[in-house]
């Protein structure tokens, strides 16, 4: 099944900031426009088969499509093993897996255009509250406020949890870009990284927002570095290593909660001993 929403996935990747329709016309080549037969069009295998390239034209098939497929197969097979070895129920799977979808989509057309497609995240934004309402296992009583409720309605404080999770998550990224921006008197950070980090927010809960928003600096430095050494750019996108923060923070969840909760502890203990 990942492999085949990977394919799905590369239509969107190219037709989205293109601001072609999803649906028609079919699959075709971009280089002959010849429409792409079924047999071509099997996910890996086919890309396989025919070397890497186009059955009427020849042309060079870009890596990036198997890439995508194969990417998405493993993060939904590694989130489904996840779901089920934590005993969590199947909508917490499939919330995980759309989000993942939104996350590939966005990574790759960031890392071509340097742009976060709008069209992802506000779909993806309100997308987080209705999976929050069905599913309240996404937030639960270690990822939101132990104990905590607003209006004593279940689903309710779990949608409640989820805007808390879009404020925490794009707020932290907008307030970082705007003390860069001071700091280095340019724009230190795209507002659609404000608008990926809401939507992500949304659907993984306040505490793993800020557990992502410290990880993903540090898969940062392994590319920043060596670009600006080599090739001397300063430009580089935000939204993949938000993205893969998001996935391993999504899957090592019980240790940066944990470690979230125990600072929360500290600062708790600390408030209480300054008004004593």
């Amino acid at each position: 099944m990942g492999l085949a929403i990977g394919s799905f996935l590369n239509v969107c990747i190219y037709r989205i900031p293109r601001k072609k329709s999803l649906i028609l016309p079919r699959s075709f080549c971009p280089e002959c426009n010849t429409p792409v037969r079924w047999y071509d069009n099997i996910p890996v295998l086919s890309y396989l088969l025919l070397w890497g390239r186009c059955r009427t034209c020849k042309t060079k098939i870009s890596i990036r499509y198997p890439l995508v497929e194969l990417l998405t197969g493993y993060v939904f097979a590694h989130l489904y093993v996840f779901a089920h070895y934590r005993h969590e129920s199947p909508c917490v799977f499939i919330g995980y897996a759309v989000l993942s979808c939104a996350l590939i989509i966005s990574t790759f057309v960031d890392l071509e255009l340097f742009v976060i497609p709008n069209e992802v995240t506000f779909i993806g934004i309100p997308l987080a509250l209705v999976f929050s309402a069905l599913c309240p296992g996404l937030h639960n009583e270690l990822n939101t406020l132990r104990n905590f409720s607003l209006v004593g309605i279940y689903r309710l404080d779990t949608v409640i949890a989820s805007m808390l999770g879009m404020l925490v998550g794009g707020g932290l990224i907008f307030l970082c870009g705007v003390i860069g921006k001071r700091v280095f008197r340019k724009d230190a950070m795209g507002f659609g990284d404000v608008k990926l980090m809401g939507m992500v927010g949304g659907v993984v809960g306040w505490k793993l927002a800020v557990a992502i928003f410290f990880v993903a600096p540090f898969f940062g430095l392994f590319m920043a570095i060596p670009v600006l050494i080599f090739k001397k750019v300063h430009l580089i996108p935000y939204g993949p290593f938000l993205s893969l923060a998001t996935l391993v923070c999504i899957l090592l969840q019980d240790y940066f909660i944990g470690i979230i909760n125990v600072y929360i502890q500290l600062f708790a203990i600390l408030f209480a001993g300054f008004h004593s």
